[in-house]
């Protein structure tokens, strides 16, 4: 078996958090100053840095706002959904014996209420969150060894640029999925292991690695 323990990602990866978060940002955009998103589109082929850049968004204050995002969001946690085939995907990897865990920049209450109200927390045994954008590569490397797992035996799932770049310096595989954040396009250009269009791709690259 290759790879003894999967990480999830959990906005636009695990969850289809991405209309909400949409709706969430143009209204605090409004209050804050920032620019509004006008193009989703556009903003696919970002990556945080450039989001951030092209949104008047100073990185001094993105701490603040982003709690104050995850604040607005939390008010929601119960009534998010999974992405499509996650629900199915999740008692699948479970039997296959492989581990599972959620590493995100979202809030842990956030995720285990989610994860609760869709039936879905018994497949989890870890779940990291946090406040922070920044500095997944850390946490990576705290749930590899939490887990007692060489990075090498780790698959980490996101949907972001962000995901593929902290895989990578934590030197674990990342199947980039492109149903979330940024487009195939985008994500193909920064070399993920896998890209990902369903979670059935998914499964069968874990079924190879068995």
């Amino acid at each position: 078996m290759k790879y003894k323990l999967l990480l999830w990602d959990f906005d636009g990866t695990l969850a289809d958090t991405l209309t909400l978060a949409l709706n969430l940002y143009n209204r605090m955009a409004k209050e804050k100053q920032f620019k509004p998103i006008t193009d989703p589109h556009a903003v696919r082929e970002m990556n945080m840095r450039e989001f951030l850049k092209s949104h008047d968004v100073p990185i001094y204050r993105v701490p603040f706002a982003f709690a104050a995002f995850l604040k607005e969001l939390g008010k929601l946690a119960a009534d998010i959904s999974l992405n499509e085939g996650i629900g199915d995907a999740l008692p699948q990897i479970s039997l296959m014996g492989i581990r599972q865990g959620v590493v995100s920049s979202n809030a842990t209450e956030i995720i285990q209420q989610c994860l609760k109200s869709n039936n879905a927390e018994t497949y989890f045994t870890y779940v990291s969150g946090t406040s922070r954008i920044f500095g997944k590569e850390r946490r990576l490397k705290s749930a590899a060894k939490q887990f007692s797992v060489h990075a090498s035996e780790v698959l980490y799932i996101g949907d972001e640029i962000r995901d593929i770049e902290a895989s990578q310096a934590a030197g674990m595989d990342v199947a980039a999925v492109s149903w979330g954040l940024n487009s195939a396009e985008a994500l193909s250009s920064h070399h993920p292991t896998h890209l990902v269009s369903h979670p059935e791709q998914l499964l069968q690259i874990l079924r190879d690695s068995l």
